[in-house]
């Protein structure tokens, strides 16, 4: 079992998010799952969309020397870190989509952040476990939280508020990535 929160952010706030947290720890940010581990590096920080997606990251506390675990499935031609044995905490990013009912609204779906305490073989370092529960801290104290018990980002919490942005379901369908550009105004 895990320790988790979860949150709604925009490029923008992700952005900020990152620049606020690598205060705490310089952070490096991987892809929690690709093809081969030369692209497990994330390159420029994109919007949602780009290499398979980019929504599923892990943040790697560049301080404490590990290295994360990657399971390799060869017969599926992928590698993906595994969170629950290595040292790092699940960035599962917020998509944008489209609304099933009403195609003129844009919906966020929730994104969260995750660890876990124990491996397999024990319990990970007293390190990393006061880092990442800081990490889930600093969205505590620095988003409003929702009635659903959701944190909001400020970009997000701007654009919900204007009637921009609906918070809200993760099933809808995505928005291609030109589209998720435009709406956030990214050149």
């Amino acid at each position: 079992m895990g320790k988790q929160v979860q949150f709604y952010m925009t490029h923008e706030d992700e952005k900020n998010f990152l620049a606020s947290i690598s205060d705490l720890a310089p952070v490096r940010l991987v892809y929690k799952s690709f093809v081969h581990p030369s692209a497990m590096e994330l390159g420029p920080f994109a919007p949602v969309g780009g290499h398979e997606d980019g929504a599923d990251l892990c943040l790697v506390n560049t301080t404490l020397g590990t290295v994360p675990k990657v399971n390799s499935y060869p017969q599926h031609s992928y590698r993906f870190v595994d969170p629950a044995e290595s040292e790092v905490v699940e960035f599962l990013r917020c998509k944008l989509a489209k609304g099933q009912y009403k195609p003129s609204r844009i919906w966020l779906s929730a994104g969260r952040l995750w660890f876990t305490e124990q491996t397999m073989d024990g319990r990970k370092s007293d390190a990393f476990i006061k880092w990442a529960n800081s990490l889930l801290k600093w969205v505590r104290r620095h988003y409003e939280r929702d009635a659903g018990g959701n944190y909001v980002a400020p970009n997000a919490l701007e654009l919900s508020k204007a009637g921009k942005l609906q918070l809200g379901p993760s099933d809808e369908p995505e928005l291609s990535l030109e589209e998720r550009k435009r709406i956030l105004g990214i050149q």
